[in-house]
Order: structure tokens, then C-alpha cells, then sequence
């Protein structure tokens, strides 16, 4: 069974600005520790200063003075299961800037955010070229398998 948070967020402009503000605290405490400074790459508002409210992204950034981000994606939940995938993209911003992206797509769970921050981690801290980033994505989505969907079975299955 998997802990959700934030359910309903699209549903509730309060929830939806809490969440935003949780995905803030996570990554400010992931960077600031190593001195690693981030910006928005991809607006969270409307030209009419009104937030987007579909989750796509619920939170990105972008390293300063490199061209690596990260962009979470929240769907909204529909399942007991952990939710979770995650793949590489290149993206060209406004400006012509190309950014190459960590996309992380979830339903919000406690789960699903540690296994963000192994990814952030991975990504941005550690600075995986993008071919390990690749093999890294695939292990972990194999740990997830194997360690999650074991918690689903009950006892009787696993001494069987």
C-alpha cells in the first residue's frame, strides 16, 4: 500500500499551492546543502498571472550556469499502487537555450519522492552523463518493482 499526499490537488487551488510549495522545500533542501543555485525554466503562470493547474509540470528548475533541469510531473491519483516513471529530454526554451531535462512523472506518494530524490540526486548532484542517467533510470525502476510491488504480497505468499 502506498502513502498518497496531496490528493485532489488539481481540484483545490489550495492544495495545488501547497503542493507546489512542498516540491519547493525538497529541492531547495537538495541544492542548497551543495551550493547549487536554480531558477524556473518553464513558467508556472498564465499571461493573466493565474497559476496552471494540470501538474505538467507541478515543479521544475533549472541549474544556473548549466544546462540541466528537472521537471516533475504530478498526475492526479487514481490507483493504490506506486505510479512512478522517469526518462531524459532535450528541450529549447524561448530564448533558444537548449536544456537537456530529468522528466520525473508520479503520482505524489512518500514512495514516489524518495524516488525523485535519488533521481535529482543522481542528476543534478552527482552529474551522471546522460548514457549512466539512462541505466540508472532503468535499475531503479527495477528496484521499484521489486521492492514495492513485494509489499503488496501477503505474508502467506512470501513464506509460502
Amino acid at each position: 500500500m502506498v502513502t498518497h499526499l496531496y490528493k485532489n490537488f488539481l481540484e483545490n487551488d489550495k492544495v495545488y499551492k501547497q503542493n507546489i510549495d512542498f516540491w519547493k522545500t525538497i529541492v531547495y533542501t537538495l541544492l542548497s546543502i551543495e551550493n547549487i543555485t536554480f531558477q524556473n525554466y518553464i513558467s508556472p503562470t498564465k499571461k493573466d498571472g493565474s497559476l496552471f493547474k494540470d501538474g505538467n509540470p507541478i515543479y521544475n528548475f533549472k541549474v544556473n550556469n548549466s544546462n540541466r533541469a528537472v521537471r516533475i510531473i504530478q498526475e492526479e491519483i487514481e490507483t493504490n499502487k506506486l505510479e512512478f516513471s522517469a526518462w531524459l529530454s532535450t528541450l529549447q526554451l524561448a530564448n533558444d537555450d537548449i536544456v537537456d531535462e530529468l522528466v520525473i512523472s508520479m503520482e505524489l506518494s512518500n514512495e514516489s519522492v524518495l524516488l525523485t530524490i535519488e533521481l535529482i540526486n543522481a542528476w543534478i548532484i552527482n552529474n551522471f552523463p546522460e548514457q549512466k542517467m539512462e541505466k540508472y533510470i532503468d535499475k531503479l525502476f527495477l528496484l521499484k518493482e521489486t521492492i514495492f510491488n513485494a509489499t503488496t504480497l501477503t505474508q502467506d505468499e512470501v513464506y509460502a
